[in-house]
Parts: structure tokens; sequence; C-alpha cells
């Protein structure tokens, strides 16, 4: 999704950024923008989101293994099954 506030005093670009370190295109567009973002300096304000998931029903072998906070916050990586989603949730820590 993208949205456009032209209303800056500053006359700096700020935009968010949404994602998980399980995704490697997101993790691929990040390696592959920050020459841009160097470039355009003070010009722009990147701020970034981690995008966790609620499974408060889920069973107790996922909550162990995928979430924190009693399934508060869970990543569930099905790319990878050697990877847990507690491990993804550390990483985006």
């Amino acid at each position: 999704m993208a949205s456009f506030d032209l209303d800056r005093p500053d006359n700096r670009v700020e935009y968010d950024l949404w994602y998980t370190s399980s995704d490697d295109r997101a993790l691929d567009f990040l390696r592959d923008y920050k020459e841009f973002h160097t470039k355009m300096g003070d010009k722009v304000l990147m701020t970034p989101h981690f995008a966790f998931w609620t499974c408060e029903k889920c069973d107790e072998t996922v909550l162990k293994r995928d979430c924190y906070g009693n399934g508060a916050y869970c990543a569930i990586n099905e790319k990878n099954l050697n990877t847990t989603g507690r491990e993804i949730l550390d990483e985006d820590i």
C-alpha cells in the first residue's frame, strides 16, 4: 500500500516499511534500495516496522515453537522448517 501526504513543512519524504526477517523479497528490497536511500540523505526518513501475527488459539506446540506472549506475537516460517517462529521474532526484535 502506498499513500502520499504532501503537507511536509520540513520538505522531507517519510515512509514506513513493514516486513519480517523471514521474507527474502523484503530483505532483497532493503539491500537494493539502500544505495538510493543513502543518496537522499536527510531528505528521507524511513521507519521500519516488523510484522507479527496473533495466534492465541493455536495449540501448545505452536505457541511454544512460534510465539511469545501466549500467542500475542507469532511468526511462522512455512518455507524453512528448520527455523522456528521464535527465531524469526528474535531476529526481528
